[in-house]
């Protein structure tokens, strides 16, 4: 021990000695080095104002800089002079413990670090201010090191604010049956999968074995470390990946083959199993008839060792090759699953990246060739009715370099308000990168869900973030998981019903939501609904000019309007949603904004044809901006616009010709539970439309001769609150 106590003395010795004799040249050097490097790089800095202000602005702020740097740790190297060594390398100890550790487990752990070791020192100091008998001090530092801790409990164990939308369940009448409730059929499940799992016994006891599929040519290999770890876990790799999944479906044949739903979940630690947490899903649609699978892909999810590159390409593809296995169990006259399966309806389901990766394998079942390596064949072509995306990604793989665009395909996606995993809304530019052909008998939804997260789509997830992200959340603000879940199977079992059953009636339930409402609350809702039938005469998207519509000939026109402007409407952090829409603002009774229609466009309106449009109240901050006040007591409240369509020989201000909308408020999502934390995603909001409908059949009780083609006008009038700001987009008629 002395002689390493001696090498130690010796060692420290000569370093301080060689320090102190080279210290001339080294902080000359410094000096020189960093002075050349800033002023040279100054040189490339332009505000416009001249060269020689670049120059010496940049440089200016080096030399501040430097002053102060060399000042301040002066000043700390003197004060930590005085202090015992040992406690100075315990407090750096825990500075590095901190950080080390907040490798894995986060920049909250970091922020909680340093509170705990201040709350330390806050209590070591009264400690010692205690056995040293100062009495006042002592009573300051103990009220403040209690009142601290208090504070830091408090924030651990209390959940946050309520958000302002109601949870409450409506009263509305309807014929339909609540899409959500279990069938007649009696459900079986089973899995199917390679047999030889290491970790999971589900997949080593399967129904039926399958074969592995090699799928390298759809990812990036991992490597180092992570290859070293995934293959040990697993005990295969990319070249062997298998084909696993568990199933619903009815139990016995009742009368043909069954529509097939394959269900992906997203990315989560990879050995935190995800694929189970669907089963909420896979019951109820099994009893109704369908058969559901949901794909185990945890083995391209994401470790503590690193990533899979283009997992979101390998996801969709895994998709594909499922759709394979079930088309040949179909076709087999030895399987069991022999004609149970009805190929001509496949719907597809993602949660968080799988919701990604539907869309992309809806994209590589239409292509020959591998986009981003054209040497690869797809040789896939199933039917593939129906995408639905709950919380989807967008853009984390690009097939080649362009974005998922996607043409006479169903699309349902849904989002909750308070996902801190998806922060932002991406699934609505899959959404409107979704088109149709005069020829297809389809429809896309939008469902935004306020107190929804991300987690609770599955229930094996439940919370977006492990603790102690899930501590510093606002929790109060989120929906019960049941609530969710129960939205969930609501819009799910509804879409599939409607777009793979041909049960027309359910297309209802997202073109009004408030058919909903005696299922499920819908004030947290937002539902956007299009179909094939829309004929749209303003969209806001053909060019800049305001006063022309999209389809030619049509005119707005806008009276007595506060804001009148048309632009994109954002996400949370910001980004366009791809989606231009007019903002109308108004401060007095007498403002409107009118819609001529082109000459020729309601040469088919009848009694059937619907007004639709979607809508949106501005959030309470954009009334800040534009010095609006919000309509007195309508905070967090829808508020009424009247809308008339006018026929030719009607006169434009006949009250018979109105009908009131209520549209709705954008509410503030509060994510984080403090606001310093919450600005580093952007936003507290999302503005995200609704869509309405006013069937034209009601003009027929005071105009009972009235020719619909001859309908020439609609307007929307702000007659009914002094003040306002709303979104309006997508103007047009279905039939």
């Amino acid at each position: 021990m002395n002689k390493l106590k001696q090498l130690y003395d010796n060692s420290v010795e000569k370093a301080s000695s060689f320090m102190s004799e080279s210290k001339r040249q080294l902080v000359i050097s410094l000096l020189l080095y960093i002075s050349f490097f800033v002023v040279v790089l100054s040189y490339f800095f332009f505000t416009g104002a001249g060269k020689w202000f670049d120059i010496l602005l940049i440089s200016g702020t080096g030399a501040l800089a430097l002053v102060l740097g060399i000042g301040i740790t002066l000043i700390l190297l003197n004060i930590l002079r005085g202090l015992p060594r040992f406690l100075v390398s315990v407090i750096v100890a825990c500075i590095a413990v901190i950080y080390s550790v907040g490798s894995f487990m986060g920049p909250f752990f970091r922020l909680m670090g340093f509170a705990v070791m201040v709350l330390a020192i806050l209590l070591g100091i009264t400690v010692f201010l205690y056995r040293k008998r100062k009495k006042a001090l002592f009573l300051f530092f103990s009220f403040l090191t209690l009142g601290l801790h208090v504070a830091a409990i408090y924030l651990a164990i209390t959940d946050g604010k309520d958000g302002p939308w109601s949870l409450e369940v409506g009263e509305v009448a309807t014929t339909l049956t609540n899409p959500a409730e279990s069938g007649s059929a009696k459900v079986q499940y089973f899995t199917y999968g390679s047999g030889k799992d290491e970790r999971r016994k589900e997949y080593r006891d399967v129904k039926y074995e399958t074969k592995t599929v090699n799928m390298s040519s759809f990812v990036a290999q991992p490597k180092g470390l992570n290859k070293w770890y995934r293959e040990w876990f697993w005990g295969f790799d990319l070249y062997n990946a298998p084909l696993n999944g568990r199933v619903w479906m009815p139990e016995k044949d009742e009368g043909g083959a069954y529509p097939l739903v394959l269900i992906v979940h997203g990315n989560h630690n990879m050995v935190d199993f995800s694929d189970g947490g669907y089963a909420y899903l896979g019951e109820m649609l099994a009893s109704k008839g369908y058969i559901v699978a949901s794909v185990d892909q945890n083995f391209i999810n994401s470790g503590k060792t690193g990533h899979i590159g283009w997992d979101n390409a390998g996801r969709a593809w895994l998709l594909l090759k499922h759709l394979e296995l079930w088309q040949s169990w179909n076709k087999d006259k030895t399987h069991a699953l022999y004609n149970r399966v009805d190929m001509d309806n496949i719907a597809l389901i993602g949660h968080s990246r799988g919701g990604e990766a539907v869309s992309i394998a809806a994209l590589f079942n239409e292509l020959d060739r591998f986009p981003n390596n054209a040497k690869v064949s797809l040789n896939f072509d199933f039917s593939i009715k129906s995408l639905i995306g709950l919380s989807p990604g967008d853009g984390r793989f690009k097939p080649g370099d362009q974005p998922v665009s996607l043409q006479d395909v169903n699309y349902l996606t849904l989002q909750g308000g308070n996902d801190t995993d998806h922060t932002n809304y991406l699934g609505m530019k899959q959404f409107q990168r979704v088109s149709f052909s005069e020829d297809f008998d389809g429809f896309k939804s939008s469902v935004y869900i306020y107190g929804a997260n991300h987690g609770q789509f599955n229930s094996d997830w439940e919370v977006d973030q492990p603790s102690p992200y899930w501590w510093f959340m606002n929790r109060k603000e989120i929906m019960d998981p049941e609530t969710q879940r129960e939205i969930t199977k609501v819009y799910v079992s509804a879409f599939l019903d409607a777009t793979l059953k041909g049960k027309r009636d359910y297309r209802g339930v997202f073109s009004d939501k408030e058919i909903a409402s005696t299922w499920i609350p819908t004030d947290p809702l937002r539902v956007r609904y299009e179909d094939r039938d829309f004929q749209p005469i303003a969209t806001f998207e053909e060019d800049v000019d305001v006063t022309k519509t999209t389809q030619n000939g049509g005119q707005l026109q806008g009276y007595n309007l506060r804001v009148w402007k048309e632009i994109n409407l954002l996400l949370r952090n910001k980004e366009q949603q791809n989606n231009q829409v007019v903002k109308l603002g108004w401060t007095n009774k007498n403002s409107r904004y009118t819609l001529k229609l082109p000459e020729g466009a309601a040469d088919n309106f009848s009694e059937q044809t619907v007004l639709r449009f979607d809508a949106v109240q501005a959030h309470s901050s954009r009334y800040d901006f534009y010095h609006i006040d919000l309509p007195e007591g309508s905070e967090n409240k829808a508020i009424p616009v009247s809308v008339s369509v006018k026929a030719k020989g009607i006169a434009n201000f006949d009250g018979r010709v109105r009908k009131t909308i209520d549209i709705e408020p954008t509410y503030t999502t509060t994510l984080y539970r403090f606001d310093w934390w919450n600005e580093r995603y952007g936003n507290q909001y999302e503005h995200m439309l609704q869509t309405y409908g006013i069937p034209l059949n009601y003009l027929k009780e005071n105009f009972p001769d009235i020719d619909y083609t001859q309908i020439e006008e609609v307007t929307f009038e702000f007659n009914q609150t002094d003040r306002g700001l709303i979104f309006l987009d997508n103007i047009g008629f279905t039939n």
